[in-house]
């Protein structure tokens, strides 16, 4: 996680040369969101694409190429008891990419909710085809799945809606 931190740091340093040679001002809000959404995104491709303690046993690693086929699962086993899997299956992947669509939405003025969302979409994506490709040469254990692609771009969604809520709160609706 140190290495992690270390790498937020030379982002800042990299964005500070960045708007200093091109004569550009540098807004705090913007800069810190942009600073956040570097370690987000770092600290998720971390969790989900290299080795660590969330990782599958060997037997249980799959690919779900099947729209919604998990998430019938995950409610299925709901029904017979086990709220656990429901929870951090369906509940924690979309609210990781939550801070996606926010931070998005803050770091980049010109951004719209349609860009915002392909980013989500593209950046799930990257992180399913990372952990297919891994676990097919035995880096990692991690399953790949269409419906974590669905609930994932879902949390980009919800985070792009409570980035305009907040801002029309605010009164400065893009």
């Amino acid at each position: 996680m140190g290495s992690l931190l270390l790498l937020v740091i030379l982002f800042v340093y990299m964005r500070f040369r960045y708007t200093k040679k091109r004569n550009q001002s540098m807004y705090l809000f913007t800069e810190t969101a942009l600073a956040f959404l570097f370690f987000y995104t770092s600290t998720l491709l971390y969790l989900t694409v290299l080795p660590n303690q969330f990782s599958a046993a060997k037997d249980q690693v799959s690919v779900n190429f099947i729209p919604l086929h998990s998430i019938y699962q995950n409610f299925h086993a709901l029904h017979h008891g086990y709220p656990a899997l429901v929870y951090l299956n369906i509940i924690g992947n979309i609210l990781l990419f939550v801070p996606i669509g926010f931070l998005l939405f803050c770091g980049f003025k010109k951004m719209t909710w349609q860009k915002a969302i392909l980013t989500g979409f593209l950046l799930s994506t990257s992180i399913e085809m990372l952990q297919w490709l891994f676990s097919t040469y035995g880096i990692i254990t991690r399953s790949s799945d269409v419906d974590d692609l669905i609930l994932n771009t879902l949390g980009t969604a919800i985070g792009c809606m409570v980035y305009i809520l907040y801002r029309s709160k605010k009164g400065v609706l893009r």
